[in-house]
């Protein structure tokens, strides 16, 4: 599990890289576009945390309620 996490780790990194700030769910949509797997957002999930803690991303919340939106961009 930790070899897949950490290979989707890469992928949300190279994505960000080439494309900039990007949601959870456009994440989600892009990563996994050519390659369903079962648990597809817990396992980003756990990709993001991966890069968060190790401080290669930055998490921009805004808005509240239903518009609640947490926006992911690499530390520069």
């Amino acid at each position: 599990m930790e070899t897949l996490i950490g290979s989707l780790a890469g992928k949300v990194w190279r994505q960000l890289d080439e494309n900039g700030a990007a949601g959870f769910k456009q994440l989600k949509k892009v990563i996994f576009e050519n390659d369903p797997m079962a648990m597809e957002a817990e396992k980003l999930g756990m990709a993001i945390g991966w890069l968060l803690k190790e401080g290669k991303l930055n998490a921009i919340e805004s808005g509240t309620g239903k518009g609640y939106r947490v926006t992911f961009e690499l530390k520069k």
